[in-house]
């Protein structure tokens, strides 16, 4: 299988093809991409999208759900309380409409081997299963002889995102793939798949063969609580810390107006200097205090790439050529990325005088 090229993300305007409603209160929006290589992307791997509302830019991040790297640019939306891109991408949006898209971007994936006979632990929560599907369909389709152990976790029956999709992928690939949903808030006629899966509730799915007790992947999506506790069932039955990836989604993401660089006052006098590599140009900037290297970056390098700034999705990583920053977050950093030099610039403090960093690494 051919991996999508490691490049800086840009944005290009993309044409809208369909906007399917999947739940009560979600979307698929596909995209038509007119062959762009550039959109190629891998299982796992999101989009971030860019919109004005009321003159003010507002960007968000959604998850690709459709088997990489040649299946259609699809991805699920799940309306948020406040949120303003959610909402009108759930109410208003439909085919036609043009829309800035950022090339994929994104982490949680891994290597696939079509000589492969693997075992597959996979556990999304809500929304969570846009990314965790792809990961999915596309082990099944790239690994002919890996199985797959599925928990999808959701409030209720009619709250599960891509459930049509979900079926197919059950009854095209009998005997490969196991399917269970957990319900929070619904009885069902399992106990075990009854209310919040804690970590005791995981390690006994286990111990029941609901997850695979060794696993040579596990992959997990959803609020920061479930994937502790995936973590930890896992770590506590022995499985190798490097196996287990996650992913974090969070519903804070309202109608907020996008952080912006700080405002320099006249004569305020800069603390550090800076030196960005993107898209193959090299531009210097100025370092003020209270300023991220993204937030220094930016005032001369705009188009240096970000969506969530709060350290989760990474689409600001860069690698850190020279100096030293201090993060705040590093949950968009994959394991071993921090020790091999990589950062997330929206978090990243300067901690000397001189920071370099490439974004195209």
């Amino acid at each position: 299988m051919t991996e999508p090229a490691l490049t800086a993300p840009i944005f290009a305007t993309l044409t809208v093809s369909a906007v399917e409603h999947d739940t009560r209160n979600s979307v698929t929006v596909t995209l038509e991409t007119d062959g762009d290589n550039r959109f190629r992307f891998a299982h796992g791997q999101h989009l971030t999208f860019r919109r004005m509302f009321d003159d003010i830019e507002i960007r968000r991040s959604y998850s690709i759900c459709a088997p990489s790297p040649d299946g259609q640019l699809r991805v699920g939306i799940k309306r948020v309380e406040g949120g303003v891109f959610s909402t009108w991408a759930t109410t208003e949006l439909e085919a036609g409409v043009e829309l800035d898209v950022m090339t994929p971007t994104g982490h949680f994936t891994h290597d696939l081997v079509s000589t492969s006979a693997r075992r597959y632990a996979l556990v999304a929560a809500g929304s969570g299963i846009t990314p965790v599907y792809s990961i999915a369909a596309t082990i099944l389709a790239e690994e002919p002889a890996s199985v797959v152990s599925l928990v999808c976790v959701n409030q209720n029956s009619n709250s599960i995102m891509l459930l049509d999709d979900i079926e197919a992928l059950r009854n095209r690939y009998l005997g490969r793939v196991q399917i269970w949903n957990v319900l929070t808030q619904e009885a069902t006629e399992i106990p075990l798949l009854e209310g919040r899966p804690d970590a005791d509730r995981l390690g006994a799915m286990i111990h029941a063969g609901i997850l695979p007790a060794e696993p040579d992947h596990v992959f997990v999506c959803g609020p920061e609580g479930l994937v502790a506790n995936v973590r930890n069932a896992y770590l506590a039955v022995g499985t190798e810390a490097d196996v287990i990836h996650d992913e974090l989604f969070t519903s804070s993401q309202v109608g907020q107006l996008s952080t912006a660089p700080q405002i320099i006052e006249q004569g305020e006098q800069p603390i550090g200097t800076g030196y960005a590599i993107l898209h193959g140009r090299a531009t210097g900037f100025d370092i003020y205090q209270g300023d991220t290297v993204l937030d220094a970056a930016q005032r001369t390098r705009p188009d240096a790439p970000f969506s969530c700034r709060s350290g989760i999705c990474s689409t600001c990583r860069a690698h850190l050529v020279e100096g030293v920053v201090e993060m705040n977050v590093t949950h968009g950093l994959v394991a071993g990325e921090e020790q091999a030099g990589y950062i997330l610039t929206c978090q990243a403090f300067a901690k000397t005088s001189n920071v370099r960093v490439d974004f195209d690494r």
